[in-house]
């Protein structure tokens, strides 16, 4: 998912060091508590009360990029995976499904969720130890930057490591284990890092050292000559090569180091000498029980044994280069490869070391409806053999992870195991209507958005196969007030291009493209329908608002006196403000932001003018009504929040709510007149998620000390079905639902 953030292009070294031995716990890990407490009952803590809530996964079903799996050694069914943007997941073996590890890491930290690597102990037959390095970037504005964490409970709690800042995993997928514990010494763990060069630490983790240079020209400390941030790709012991050096350590080490080649150390990782005749881009590097190495390189496949390099690229239609690699523990002739990345890879074996291949991408065996065929193997990043069953391969790519029970079957069958796995990277665009077919409707990036009558579900059928054009990407969802059946949608194309729109009058079953744009180029934005009847008003990127009366046969361009140019901000799907809201109260009745300037209309959108004051303006401002007559509010993140009750003609700040980089309003408690609010930000001190009842008075807490519903959360929206319920999208780990515990 190189694909996930407009700024990942902006790569740059990060330098900052790290603090350790913290901890962060599961997500079901028992919360703090002084005393013990009833379902649902609030806890006075220095103006906050916390509320018992249940926060889980809208299930949509994978989506997201999952660059390599870790198979335990000595622990039979343990798998770990870990993924670009979402965090890491171990394999349920029981329950067939997969499991969050990284939930309880705060919003504030979501730069975490990224993982660039896992390692589990050889030695360990407890299967407990496993080590992960973090960090989605490496720029300076990715806080905090990444570190590597130790676990003992199987990923139940984390410690934080000492370790130069790591990270990159959004940076490029295709590359290997960087992290490694040495078979002959399990105190004994080495990192391969994408900027600082070869780390390798004695005892366990706590304390880490660089090796600074060897002798032959090369230095571990080298980084590719591009500086795109690859580095050294991976770390590999030979378990075979024996023991060495005092305290003892493995005597083969390999590394793959971007833009040079495969390097190798005979004393333990002392010193290094660059193998002649390596690929000089390699990515992957896998090794079998009697020290044969395999190589994916930008070119192919290489094998390295008995001294020598051997090209046994697979002769694919259209070549390409390699990419996911797999050798057999106990049979070095038995090696798996893919070429190339794209739609429906194909898997080659080699059972003769790799003179023969044959494709054996074989029967797909879908348990995910709405999942398109062209997704399955979608860019291959990893394969492995299961230690434990000789004939069991996994894989993962860009979409999820596959298991075939036997690769030696003529044409094997290939499942997707992705339950549990939500990675999707909402991009500003929910709806939950609180009546009519559908329960949801989202936008996302890659898989464009799906629309759901379940949450606990995933749909059997994605947007792209119901009438909308393919590589469309929602940026803007509405639904009509009157009618849920009918729901507008608009957007940009294959991320950052062009788009387009469309309409459903069956609550989502089918849609129609828009007959015409409002101009050429048109890009993304925000949409909703307005007024009595059934007018869609379109607020893009970098372009000027347009409306249609007709379902997009015709266009007209708002009328204001204001440079309205612009009010979605950005060029790019990754904008999470929200410019546009119909007052609830007034149908006719739209505002619209830009900049620090309130605009309104009295026309469903027509025209604009002044509402007559300004607030504070914010990247990622947000405008929404109450439902209330003239009851405006507008969130401006690090300034706070504001509320107008004439309209826009005056606002004032909320007391106490110093951040708000989200809000929205939700179903009103019983008996009441009034909406929930909710804040996503920082209130009467506290950074977290908040609940009012009383328009902003009092406030409760309603994430759990135990789950933060972190990793870049972009998108917050009521569930107008359930008092308390609230949904929140994020970058990478797909959307949440909360709701009180009692509901």
């Amino acid at each position: 998912m190189d694909r996930r953030h407009f700024l990942a292009g902006f790569l740059t070294t990060a330098t900052a060091a790290l603090a350790g031995g913290r901890q962060i716990a599961l997500a079901s890990a028992a919360p703090p508590a002084s005393r013990p407490h009833r379902k649902g009952e609030l806890l006075a803590a220095s103006h906050i009360r916390q509320a018992a809530y249940q926060w889980n996964n809208v299930v949509m079903g994978g989506g997201g990029a999952i660059p390599g799996i870790v198979l335990h050694p000595k622990v039979a069914d343990l798998a770990y995976i870990h993924t670009d943007v979402g965090g890491a997941y171990r394999w349920d073996a029981a329950g067939r499904h997969w499991i969050p590890l990284l939930e309880s890491i705060p919003f504030t930290q979501w730069n975490l969720y990224g993982v660039d690597s896992i390692a589990v102990d050889p030695n360990d037959t407890t299967g407990n130890i496993v080590y992960i390095s973090t960090g989605k970037y490496t720029a300076n504005w990715a806080k905090p930057m990444g570190m590597v964490m130790k676990s003992t409970d199987r990923g139940a709690t984390w410690q934080r490591l000492p370790m130069t800042p790591t990270g990159g995993s959004n940076g490029d997928q295709g590359y290997g284990e960087r992290l490694a514990v040495d078979p002959h010494n399990s105190r004994h763990v080495v990192y391969a890092a994408r900027l600082h060069g070869f780390f390798e630490s004695f005892d366990a983790g706590i304390t880490w050292a660089s090796v600074q240079a060897g002798p032959h020209g090369f230095s571990p400390m080298a980084r590719d000559p591009h500086k795109r941030g690859h580095g050294l790709g991976f770390a590999v012991f030979d378990a075979s090569s024996g023991v060495t050096g005092t305290p003892p350590r493995s005597r083969v080490i390999y590394l793959g180091a971007t833009g040079e080649g495969v390097c190798q150390s005979r004393n333990g990782g002392k010193t290094w000498h660059l193998l002649q005749g390596s690929p000089p881009w390699p990515r992957k590097g896998v090794i079998s029980q009697d020290g044969t190495l395999v190589v994916s390189h930008r070119h192919g496949v290489a094998k390295w044994a008995h001294g020598r390099w051997t090209h046994i690229t697979p002769p694919a239609p259209g070549g390409g280069g390699g990419c996911a690699v797999a050798i057999a523990p106990t049979d070095s002739n038995h090696i798996l490869a893919t070429l190339g990345g794209g739609n429906h890879t194909p898997v080659f074996r080699s059972t003769d070391g790799g003179m023969t291949w044959r494709n054996v991408a074989g029967i797909r065996h879908q348990t995910i409806g709405w999942w398109a065929s062209w997704q399955w193997f979608s860019n291959p990043f990893s394969l492995a053999f299961d230690p434990h069953h000789p004939h069991q391969v996994w894989a993962t790519d860009w979409y999820g992870v596959y298991r075939t029970p036997d690769i030696r079957a003529a044409k094997p069958v290939w499942t997707n195991w992705v339950r549990g796995i939500e990675e999707t990277c909402i991009i500003g665009a929910l709806v939950a209507p609180a009546t009519g077919p559908r329960r949801l409707y989202s936008g996302a990036a890659d898989i464009g958005g799906l629309d759901q009558t379940s949450l606990t579900q995933p749909p059997t059928r994605g947007i792209w196969v119901k009438g909308l054009p393919a590589g469309l990407d929602r940026t803007g969802i509405a639904v009509h007030p009157q009618d849920p059946r009918r729901v507008v949608c608009v957007g940009t194309t294959n991320w950052n291009s062009p788009g387009s729109g469309g309409y459903s009058l069956d609550g989502g079953t089918t849609w129609k493209v828009f007959p015409h744009l409002p101009y050429q180029g048109i890009m993304g934005g925000r949409v909703a329908f307005v007024g009595a009847q059934r007018r869609i008003l379109w607020v893009p990127q970098i372009g000027r608002p347009h409306y249609s009366d007709d379902l997009g046969l015709t266009w007209k361009l708002v009328r204001c006196r204001e440079n309205l140019s612009g009010c979605a901000h950005g060029n790019n799907i990754f904008v999470y403000d929200q410019p546009l809201a119909v007052d609830l109260a007034n149908p006719q009745r739209v505002y619209l932001l830009q900049g620090s300037t309130v605009l309104v209309s009295t026309d469903a959108g027509a025209a604009f003018t002044r509402a007559g004051a300004n607030v504070p303006d914010d990247w990622n401002h947000q405008v929404h009504t109450s439902g209330q007559p003239d009851d405006v509010w507008v969130s401006a993140g690090p300034k706070g929040l504001y509320r107008s009750i004439n309209g826009g003609r005056g606002f004032k700040k909320i007391n106490h709510v110093q951040v708000a980089d989200m809000f929205c309003f939700g179903k009103a408690p019983a008996g009441a007149a009034f909406p929930a609010l909710f804040v996503q930000g920082k209130v009467h001190g506290q950074y977290g998620y908040f609940r009012s009842d009383d328009q902003a008075r009092t406030w409760v807490r309603i994430d759990m000390p135990a789950q933060r519903v972190g990793d870049n959360p972009n998108t917050m929206i009521g569930d107008w079905r359930i008092f308390g319920g609230v949904f929140v999208g994020t970058n990478g780990r797909g959307i949440y639902h909360g709701c009180p515990a009692a509901a």
